[in-house]
């Protein structure tokens, strides 16, 4: 297989925010790898967007099943993602769980999840992917790491405490690494959507329309907006 011009990894490919900026960029000529846990969710995604966007005999899309809550599952699919396509221009960290509810309600469990989830996958896969990032931004003049926080993580409500927690470190994390790589031609954004209509949204549709809510292709658009910007003018955070 020859190598693409471009090629993209979502964490969290196989349904909602991920699945739509997959998509998204495999309309814009990207080839892309797709994550998810699930590999029977993975697989049906994976054709999915082989079918919608594949180009030629073979479709630009390529899924492998990760965990990203696991240590090493970032360097693995990074390693794995570049091995299948020989070059990385864009990470987005996409995957992402939601807790909600009083502090005393969390178990243990339930914080490592979101943490390890929401935040310190966002932080490991983007260590993994830097130097792929910085071979790219080198070849191209860009590069990008875009990271899907959320409004949670610009504005604290109660009821979403260990949310909010994650979601202001994936902020203040790509804030920071926006001004570490400034310079280099990789780019980091935090993408900030408030309720997207995807099941995450669930518990706001007792009173929220769905007319309401942002769309996954909302968000999916965005990442692509950002990727095609010269990476000196991308911005540290966007919110949708």
């Amino acid at each position: 297989m020859s190598a693409p011009s471009q090629a993209a990894l979502v964490t969290g490919g196989s349904s909602g925010i991920g699945l739509a900026v997959a998509g998204a960029l495999l309309a814009r000529g990207y080839a892309v790898t797709v994550l998810g846990r699930d590999s029977g969710k993975l697989g049906k995604a994976v054709d999915h967007l082989g079918h919608e966007w594949g180009r030629g005999a073979a479709p630009e899309v390529h899924g492998v099943v990760a965990d990203v809550a696991e240590a090493g599952s970032a360097r693995a699919a990074v390693a794995a993602h570049a091995e299948h396509w020989g070059r990385l221009d864009v990470l987005v960290n996409s995957a992402g769980v939601l807790a909600a509810g009083p502090l005393d309600s969390y178990s243990e469990q339930t914080v490592a999840e979101v943490l390890d989830i929401d935040l310190r996958a966002t932080i490991t896969f983007s260590q993994a992917a830097l130097p792929y990032l910085r071979k790219a931004a080198r070849d191209r003049g860009r590069s990008l790491i875009a990271n899907i926080a959320s409004i949670s993580g610009k504005r604290a409500d109660a009821g979403f405490s260990l949310y909010c927690a994650a979601k202001f470190g994936v902020v203040g994390f790509t804030a920071a690494l926006h001004q570490e790589l400034a310079g280099e031609g990789v780019a980091a954004c935090a993408i900030c959507p408030g309720v997207v209509d995807t099941p995450m949204a669930d518990w706001a549709r007792g009173w929220m329309p769905r007319s309401s809510m942002l769309r996954p292709d909302d968000v999916a658009e965005a990442v692509v907006r950002v990727a095609e910007m010269p990476a000196g003018h991308v911005p540290a955070e966007l919110v949708l």
